[in-house]
């Protein structure tokens, strides 16, 4: 199911766990991916679902890591490229000043609906979104909406609005209803075919956002049809592909998810985020030889991306050997570049306490502690290390710690478990 995906924890020993699950260990790390997503999407900043979403998670559980990476992803970095593409007025640099946003709103609401086209209120919404003014942009596409119901781009706008809002099961009846509308023009053979070209490319777009918003709702299998659908529809959309490649790892099916990746990279070759994905997707088909030298080409294309250094020096660590001293430069490099990256950091700690230098080890484990504060693994990996430095007061106070959350963990698992789980 896409509701599950395969995550490890200490030791690279690999799991499954679900979404409800995840959404409450991911957050954990939404921090650490926040420059790497912000660098390579066309965000600039963690919307708000992001941030409500990292609310959530913080109280979570164990921090499962590396496939993480994959699905923190498909989870909180929609792009808006879709949304960049579709009118030249969107790619306008000024921002949109709060008055004018309010007085296209009130136009919208006293037009009728014949004269809404001529506001140009479409366009501006979607500036809107991709200044990530996401509140403002929900208000302008729900005027809209009342004016215009079956129109597709304001059907997809208010969709995209929404789920960034934090909004999903709302989003979700919207972004369906404007893939419907989109695809039925397709068929359509009364349509002109540029504008069923068009209409296939956005219908596409819209299958890819419910494709997201289905995976974080929980509707596995409907989402990977989505986006499946997706990709047969366009598969010269990148964000098709980048989203099945996702999607598929999610599922445990690597070795199509490299497929996925490898042709996202073929539309766009110097995406870094599919280099990335591609790179972890190869990881988790047990190639690590390829994984190897797609975050080797990660970090000589994006040598500031603490990422690719972050995976490479990961990897590195898990092969051993004479690749563990090359691993723990790399790791450090990404810490350097990012201090806020947990998997580094906490990697970074336990490969020094490996190599027996606690006292080096301890900055690492004491920052990733702070950055997953509900995480015991730190807490663990610094009893050992103070233990090592005869700091055994200080130990005691970090096993204290371990048991603190495990016994917390308990006791949230017994009170979920007599709590009738909703329908997501």
């Amino acid at each position: 199911m896409l509701a599950t995906l395969i995550v490890y924890f200490h030791g690279f020993v690999c799991c499954l766990a679900p979404w409800n699950l995840l959404l409450k260990e991911a957050n954990l790390l939404a921090g650490s991916l926040r420059s790497f997503l912000n660098r390579f999407s066309s965000a600039r900043k963690l919307s708000r679902a992001n941030l409500a979403c990292r609310k959530f998670v913080m109280s979570a559980s164990v921090l499962n890591l590396t496939p993480v990476r994959m699905v923190v992803g498909l989870i909180f970095a929609f792009t808006l490229s879709v949304v960049a593409c579709v009118d030249p007025a969107c790619g306008q640099t000024s921002s949109v000043p709060a008055a004018q946003v309010a007085e296209m709103v009130a136009h919208v609401r006293v037009a009728a609906p014949s004269d809404v086209a001529a506001l140009n209120a479409v366009p501006l919404g979607q500036r809107l979104l991709i200044e990530q003014r996401y509140s403002e942009a929900y208000e302008l596409f729900s005027a809209l909406l009342e004016k215009l119901p079956r129109e597709p781009a304001v059907l997809y706008g208010a969709a995209l609005a929404t789920f960034n809002l934090g909004r999903p099961a709302e989003a979700e009846p919207l972004a369906r209803a404007a893939a419907e509308i989109y695809l039925a023009g397709v068929a359509d053979r009364a349509v002109a075919k540029p504008v069923a070209l068009d209409q296939r490319l956005r219908g596409a777009d819209a299958l890819v956002l419910l494709a997201v918003i289905l995976g974080v709702r929980g509707a596995d299998t409907e989402a990977l049809k989505s986006v499946e659908r997706a990709v047969a529809l366009a598969p010269e959309r990148f964000d098709a592909q980048f989203t099945l490649g996702r999607a598929l790892y999610s599922v445990g099916d690597s070795a199509a998810a490299v497929k996925a990746f490898r042709a996202a990279l073929a539309l766009k070759p110097d995406d870094a985020r599919a280099q990335f994905f591609l790179a972890t997707a190869l990881e988790g088909a047990g190639d690590s030889d390829a994984a190897l030298g797609a975050y080797r080409d990660l970090v000589r294309r994006q040598p500031q991306a603490a990422q690719g250094h972050l995976g490479l020096g990961v990897l590195m660590i898990k092969r051993g050997g004479v690749e563990v001293e090359k691993g723990i430069q790399e790791l450090k490099i990404a810490v350097r570049i990012d201090p806020t990256l947990y998997e580094a950091q906490v990697t970074l700690g336990r490969a020094l306490l490996v190599r027996k230098l606690p006292e080096e080890s301890i900055e690492h484990l004491r920052r990733a502690a702070e950055l997953a504060p509900t995480n015991p693994e730190p807490h663990y990996q610094l009893a050992l290390a103070y233990r090592r430095l005869g700091l055994n007061d200080k130990a005691v106070e970090e096993t204290a710690i371990v048991k603190r959350i495990h016994e917390s963990r308990r006791g949230e698992g017994a009170q979920n478990g007599s709590t009738k789980r909703p329908d997501q």
